[in-house]
C-alpha cells in the first residue's frame, strides 16, 4: 500500500509539472514517450516485439503524429494510415514464416488505439480559446479515468463482496464499481468547481463549465474507464501475465496505469466536439 501511494505521489508530482509547461513543446515530447512506452509493453506482452520492423513501424506512425497540429493530421494523416497499411501487410508477407496475422492484427489496433488517444491530448490544446480550457479538458480525462479507478479500490477493500469478473479481474466487485461511478462523479464536480475558482479569481481568465452537460458525461467517461481497465485486464489475462510493466511500482507498467485514460480519451473528444462543455 505504501509503495502504491509513493509511486501515486511521484506520478502526480510528474503529470502537473508536465502541465506547467502545457504550452510548449514539452507536452509532445511527453505524451510522445507514453505512447511509446504503451505501446511497447503492449507488443512485448502480445509478442509483436518479437518481429522488430514490424514494431518500429508502428512505434512511429503512433509518435510521429503526436508532434504535428491538428490541421496537419486532418489533412495528411488518412493518407498516412493508408500507407501504414500497406507497410504492415508488406511485412507480414515478408515476415509470414515467422509472423503469424493474429500479431499484425493485434499490432494494428493498439497502434491506432494508443496513437490516436494521444494525438487526442494534443488536440486538447488547440480547442480552447486560452490554455486553461485545454488542461481543463486534460484533467477531466485523466480524472474520469483515474478517480473512478480509486473510488473502485476504496470502496472494493471496504464494500467489496460481489465479484465483478473474476476470471478476468479477480479483485474487482460490483461494488467497488458502483462506488467507482459515485466517487467519480462527486469528486469531478467538486474539482470542476474549484478549478474554475483558480481560474478567475487568481489567473483571471474565465473558464465556465456547463454542469449539465458534466452531469450526463461523468458517469458514462466513468463507465467507459472500467470498460478500459477490464479490456486491458483481458489481454493480460490471455497472455498469461499480471502487469504489462514494473515501471510503476504498486501500479505495474503504462498501460496498467492509462488503459482507462485511452477509453475515455475519445469518448471525451468527440462528447465536447458536439457538446462544447467551456
Amino acid at each position: 500500500m505504501k509503495q502504491r501511494v509513493a509511486t501515486a505521489v511521484i506520478g502526480l508530482s510528474i503529470f502537473f509539472f508536465v502541465l506547467a509547461f502545457y504550452s510548449t513543446v514539452f507536452l509532445n515530447i511527453s505524451v510522445a514517450i507514453v505512447v511509446f512506452l504503451a505501446l511497447y509493453e503492449m507488443f512485448h506482452v502480445t509478442g509483436v516485439w518479437e518481429n522488430k520492423p514490424l514494431s518500429v513501424l508502428c512505434f512511429v506512425f503512433a509518435v510521429l503524429p503526436v508532434f504535428f497540429s491538428g490541421s496537419f493530421q486532418d489533412e495528411w494523416l488518412g493518407y498516412c494510415e493508408a500507407v501504414f497499411v500497406l507497410a504492415i501487410f508488406c511485412i507480414l508477407l515478408f515476415y509470414h514464416e515467422t509472423l503469424h496475422y493474429t500479431k499484425a492484427a493485434v499490432a494494428f489496433a493498439a497502434t491506432i488505439a494508443i496513437g490516436y488517444a494521444g494525438r487526442i491530448l494534443i488536440r486538447f490544446r488547440e480547442m480552447g480559446g486560452n490554455p486553461a480550457e485545454g488542461i481543463y479538458y486534460t484533467l477531466l480525462a485523466f480524472g474520469l479515468a483515474w478517480l473512478t479507478d480509486t473510488g473502485a479500490y476504496l470502496f472494493g477493500i471496504t464494500l467489496g463482496k460481489h465479484k465483478l469478473a473474476p476470471k478476468i479481474s479477480p479483485k474487482k466487485t460490483v461494488e467497488g464499481a458502483v462506488g467507482g461511478v459515485v466517487f467519480c462523479f462527486v469528486t469531478v464536480w467538486l474539482l470542476s468547481w474549484f478549478y474554475q475558482w483558480i481560474c478567475s479569481s487568481i489567473w483571471q481568465v474565465g473558464v465556465m463549465v456547463d454542469y449539465t452537460l458534466l452531469f450526463l458525461l461523468t458517469p458514462i467517461g466513468s463507465l467507459l474507464s472500467m470498460l478500459g481497465d477490464l479490456s486491458a485486464s483481458l489481454i493480460k489475462r490471455q497472455c498469461g501475465v499480471k502487469d504489462y510493466g514494473s515501471l510503476m511500482p504498486g501500479h505495474g507498467g503504462i498501460m496498467d496505469r492509462f488503459d482507462s485514460v485511452f477509453f475515455v480519451l475519445p469518448f471525451l473528444y468527440l462528447f465536447t466536439r458536439l457538446f462544447p462543455i467551456l
